[in-house]
């Protein structure tokens, strides 16, 4: 790889791990200032359907939340005439925080930290599944009752269907990752007979010399 593009893939690792710890920022201020309230889930939730609904299907509100040429002033006025009639005064109040702290950019991360933290203060934990066909319900509850029991908290599953697996699943936790699926059951042994067939050329070559 080229030096330059060493340079370019360490630049935007320091920028991803920056704009993480900000959104993290955010995101526990946010959840700080609702925890006490009685509509704190539905503020949570209104957050991450912004993220996951509204800039998902409207990718130029994006673009506007990270343009540098929208002043302050013109990004509070937008979010006024988007947000004013359809969101939470605690939420439009939020984002004009972040337009005034240059961070509309952030929504996105916030709002998935945000989602994390707040099923961690109910004593949930996230985990993602990926099968090779959907899962039975008895099996889905196993997996959530063994869960539960190994992690100590209440597992919420999410499930999504990749062929490529074969059979079997790949769970992650956080940062752990389990990969059971058939599909690394082939990968593994294939580089075991690759191991053994070099291992075996260099303790034994005279094997594979010809005549």
């Amino acid at each position: 790889m080229a030096q330059h593009e060493l340079e370019s893939v360490k630049h935007e690792t320091v920028m991803d791990v920056t704009q993480e710890q900000v959104a993290r920022v955010y995101a526990r201020a946010f959840l700080g200032a609702v925890l006490a309230r009685d509509d704190a889930r539905s503020l949570v939730e209104e957050v991450e359907s912004l993220a996951d609904d509204v800039l998902a299907r409207v990718p130029m509100l994006e673009q506007v939340f990270r343009s540098s040429l929208i002043s302050q002033e013109q990004k509070e006025s937008l979010l006024d005439r988007v947000f004013g009639a359809r969101a939470s005064t605690m939420v439009l109040n939020f984002l004009k925080v972040l337009a005034r702290h240059g961070r509309l950019e952030l929504v996105r991360p916030i709002a998935r930290v945000l989602k994390k933290l707040y099923s961690q203060h109910l004593g949930q934990v996230e985990v993602e599944i990926r099968v090779a066909s959907p899962l039975d319900e008895q099996l889905r509850q196993e997996i959530q009752s063994g869960l539960r029991t190994r992690l100590g908290a209440e597992p919420l599953l999410r499930v999504t269907i990749d062929p490529s697996l074969i059979a079997g699943l790949v769970m992650r936790v956080g940062d752990r990752v389990f990969d059971g699926s058939l599909a690394n059951q082939f990968e593994l042994a294939r580089r075991s007979m690759i191991a053994r067939a070099v291992e075996r050329i260099e303790t034994k070559p005279e094997k594979f010399v010809s005549a």
